[in-house]
């Protein structure tokens, strides 16, 4: 519990960075960019006893100078998927929505901007191979390493579907063909890697596995072509989160496990209007094991692994937020970029056009629901209705 004098303590370690967090707050004063776009994803899971049944959507927009466009439509135009099996399907789900996101992005991008805007991290992007692929691979050493030159076969297959849905269709119709063909390249992968298999378990881990490694190829593939695309057409690629628990600040001035960042640097710069500053992140290292094409690792961690965090405040009465980048991105780009978001933000200081896309986007869980009812009515497999039945707690009731 925390007490009075417990509070005190806290406030005296805190006084002691406080002032010098305060010179570290530099003011917006550059002039900003003239076309950016905004993107934002989301997505909606609904469990049933053998599948999850996903739902995705994108929203898009291009801000040009005092002019908005609209492009993807968001929650009115869901994609629909299903993924069997289960096994880790929130983190799975997770990872097509920024595949999504990318898609999305690349599309902007496309369209000849200065710099795209995308809700979250850099950082998050570049840590999600070492999440559940990297899981996956560690629970089917032996098997794997049978089918190496397999694996880089179907992984070099992955990757070519992905560059020609980037090239050739748009984001969402694209998007919802790579899917379906996702499925069968796994399908495929784990019919050769399942043949040595000696039990259900191991049968059971080829199959998580191969779906595991095509997903986590494809992701990569798209966020590597999208840097690539905005490195050649000098477009910064700027994530933008609405809440962060880096600690990059808070290590430095060794109060870790106390306070993230953003609520060190609210406190510090409550009296602060319209202030930035810019840190060097550590560079990523490469994951040791992942259930992704080897070669394809490689060149994003040795190309794309240098970022950069920078720390803004557009309001005095608001919150401070967080901008992660490549470091390909140059600085005085990002500060740009804060001045934009400055002029676009409300009152409570939080940019308009990323809001707009939020709301855009955000998808209701009852339409998932009811999307897998109505496929649990139509379905005739007894296998697959029995997958897609709802599950005993929804069944009693209970949810």
């Amino acid at each position: 519990m925390l007490n009075a004098s417990m509070l005190r303590t806290i406030e005296d370690v805190i006084a002691r960075v406080e002032e010098e967090l305060r010179r570290l707050a530099k003011p917006v004063n550059a002039g900003r960019l003239s076309r950016a776009g905004f993107v934002d994803g989301s997505f909606a899971l609904e469990e049933r006893r053998g599948v999850y049944v996903l739902s995705l959507s994108a929203a898009s927009l291009i801000v040009n100078g005092d002019k908005l466009e609209k492009l993807l439509p968001g929650s009115s135009r869901p994609l629909i998927a299903m993924l069997a099996p289960k096994s880790y399907g929130e983190a799975r789900a997770g990872l097509l929505m920024s595949m999504l996101e990318v898609f999305a992005a690349l599309d902007v991008v496309k369209m000849g901007v200065d710099a795209v805007f995308l809700d979250g991290s850099y950082v998050s992007e570049m840590m999600a191979p070492f999440g559940h692929p990297r899981d996956v691979r560690e629970r089917l050493p032996e098997l794997s390493r049978l089918h190496l030159d397999i694996e880089d076969e179907y992984g070099e297959r992955a990757a070519s579907l992905v560059r020609g849905k980037l090239e050739g269709e748009g984001p969402l119709g694209g998007f919802s063909k790579l899917l379906r063909e996702m499925s069968d390249l796994a399908s495929s992968l784990y019919q050769e890697i399942s043949a040595t298999a000696s039990d259900n378990i191991s049968k059971k881990e080829a199959l998580d596995y191969s779906v595991v490694y095509v997903e986590t190829t494809a992701y990569l593939t798209a966020l590597s072509e999208f840097l690539e695309r905005c490195a050649e057409l000098n477009t910064a690629p700027l994530w933008v989160a609405k809440d962060a628990e880096s600690r990059f600040i808070v290590e430095e001035k060794g109060i870790v496990g106390w306070l993230n960042d953003l609520s060190l640097l609210d406190y510090s710069w409550r009296t602060h209007d319209s202030v930035y500053t810019l840190i060097k992140g550590p560079p990523f290292g490469k994951p040791r094991l992942c259930a992704a094409l080897p070669t394809l690792l490689n060149e994003v961690y040795s190309r794309w692994n240098s970022y950069v965090v920078l720390y803004f405040k557009l309001r005095k009465a608001g919150p401070v937020s967080q901008m992660t980048f490549p470091a390909f991105v140059s600085p005085d780009t990002a500060i740009e970029a804060v001045s934009m978001l400055r002029e676009l933000s409300d009152p409570r200081g939080y940019p308009r056009p990323l809001s707009y896309v939020h709301h855009l986007a955000v998808l209701n869980p009852e339409i998932v629901r009811l999307m897998a009812d109505e496929l649990y009515k139509r379905e005739r497999n007894p296998i697959m209705r029995s997958m897609l039945a709802p599950s005993g707690r929804a069944m009693a009731g209970l949810r």
